[in-house]
């Protein structure tokens, strides 16, 4: 009994001085890291250091010979990281290495401040906030003029988030052009891929200017990937400026459009979206809508005052424009398709596309992926149709009295002398032929009659696109190579 109640007070009083010696133990953590710190080139007001919750806070960081690292605090809990590296001052935002793997439970940050004087830009961070922060190791060879670029796109493809909030975000670049952003927030980060993505108020205003010059009330998507961009940048050969080729987003709207930019020249704009949805592996449907888009200059702007007056010859106040485009790529059956893409004003004009692209090869795709518009004239892809539908409101008898006005003419003696120029016409550099000129008629009975103007290309056999410098060469017979037709319906 007596040996069981000395071992249990033994155990007591291991236990009581390794509590005694746990602040000990802080502080000579915080010692360590202040020290090594300041050997990185970073001074800290304070340190504080948490064994048991694995917590460490920064007050009062301050970076480089000019004080170009500012920080007011920098919180960090739940860190799974050596606590000898910790000891040598390797911290997540300045001292962690290129390439090490590192977790943070929660992380808080508050006024950052950072400036390169060399390149002339600066960032600024009001708060941020981040959960759940897991950075596996990644590849940090890199032997080449753009080592920070490159490390950081395999630093984002090696990188979860579970929720990242930051706020009051500013960049201002060489050319005192300033970028910011009033809210930024990501919702599902894994290596690339995005789940929700939310921007408040963001701002673009150019140097010297009092007033942003374009802004951006929300910005909310989802479904967003990365990696194509990412490995891009990740490799030995990228250099900036270099195509990243196109960012899939699953959906996406920007609303609340506005600025000085636009109000001088009267525009408004009310949303742009984005919508993917994939019916299956090789197949993808997609739709661009802008909505809202009005055209409507102010006797009080300078630079919109030419456009009034075209607007006020035609009878008009403005200019309303919607667009919805819809397209479908089938990649298992090799071919791109545009359903339909509408450009219209309802009470002016409705225009509309549809096409159809045909043998589609994975060079073709791979331009498409990376945006890479000259590459598509390497390929075998070919155009196997189109159609082009104009429908006049009001829009041609609006723009006849416009030009009635100027001439003192009769809209009627207008509207035949623009029918006579255009049977008259003949484009330079394209042989005339008779289908050239039925063309023509047509589109001066258009103008003669109003109604609804149709273009038809079907080539036979369908144009190939790496044909398509053909159509530019002098000489030319266009309406051969595609198959053009056009017909006039009242």
């Amino acid at each position: 009994m007596r040996k069981s109640v000395i071992a249990l007070g033994a155990v007591i009083a291991l236990i009581a001085i390794g509590v005694a010696a746990i602040p000990f133990a802080e502080d000579l953590a915080a010692s360590r890291l202040k020290t090594g710190l300041a050997q990185n080139g970073v001074q800290v007001d304070a340190v504080k250091v948490g064994l048991l919750d694995r917590t460490i806070a920064l007050r009062g960081v301050a970076g480089g010979p000019n004080g170009e690292l500012k920080i007011d605090e920098w919180q960090a809990s739940g860190l799974a990281w050596p606590l000898d590296e910790l000891l040598k001052g390797r911290l997540p935002f300045r001292g962690l290495n290129w390439g090490d793997p590192l977790h943070v439970a929660h992380l808080h940050m508050r006024n950052f401040r950072l400036a390169e004087p060399d390149a002339g830009n600066s960032w600024a961070i009001g708060e941020l906030t981040g959960t759940n922060i897991d950075l596996a190791r990644y590849d940090s060879a890199y032997d080449g003029p753009f080592r920070n670029e490159v490390m950081l796109a395999r630093l984002l493809g090696a990188l979860s988030v579970d929720r990242l909030e930051q706020s009051d975000f500013t960049y201002t670049s060489l050319e005192q052009m300033t970028r910011s952003m009033a809210r930024l927030s990501v919702t599902g980060y894994a290596r690339g891929l995005i789940d929700a993505l939310e921007i408040r108020d963001l701002q673009v205003k150019p140097a010297g200017a009092r007033m942003a010059g374009v802004t951006v009330a929300d910005t909310k998507a989802r479904g967003i990937d990365l990696r194509r961009p990412i490995a891009l940048a990740s490799s030995l050969d990228w250099e900036p400026g270099m195509p990243i080729g196109r960012v899939p987003v699953a959906e996406g709207r920007m609303s609340g459009f506005g600025g000085d930019l636009l109000m001088r020249y009267g525009l408004s704009l009310g949303s742009v979206s984005t919508e993917t949805k994939r019916e299956s592996g090789d197949v993808s449907r997609s739709r661009m809508r802008i909505e809202d888009f009005v055209l409507a200059p102010s006797l009080r702007s300078v630079e919109a005052l030419g456009m009034r007056m075209v607007l006020q010859s035609m009878n008009l106040k403005e200019v309303r424009l919607g667009f919805d485009c819809s397209t479908v790529e089938d990649r298992a059956r090799h071919a791109l398709k545009v359903e339909d893409c509408k450009l219209g004003d309802p009470d002016l004009i409705d225009i509309s596309l549809a096409a159809r692209i045909i043998d589609t090869d994975d060079e073709f795709w791979r331009s498409v992926d990376e945006a890479d518009i000259l590459g598509l004239l390497g390929t075998k892809a070919a155009l196997a149709s189109a159609r082009l539908v104009i429908v006049d409101k009001s829009l041609l008898q609006r723009s006849l009295q416009a030009k009635a006005r100027l001439s003192g003419q009769p809209v009627a003696a207008e509207r035949t002398a623009l029918a006579a120029e255009i049977r008259r016409y003949q484009p330079p550099g394209v042989l005339i032929t008779q289908d050239m000129s039925k063309l023509l008629d047509a589109v001066a009975r258009f103008v003669e009659q109003g109604g609804t103007l149709t273009f038809d290309a079907a080539p036979q056999p369908a144009l190939g696109l790496e044909k398509l410098d053909y159509l530019l060469k002098p000489g030319a017979d266009l309406v051969n190579a595609l198959g053009l037709t056009a017909t006039v319906a009242r």
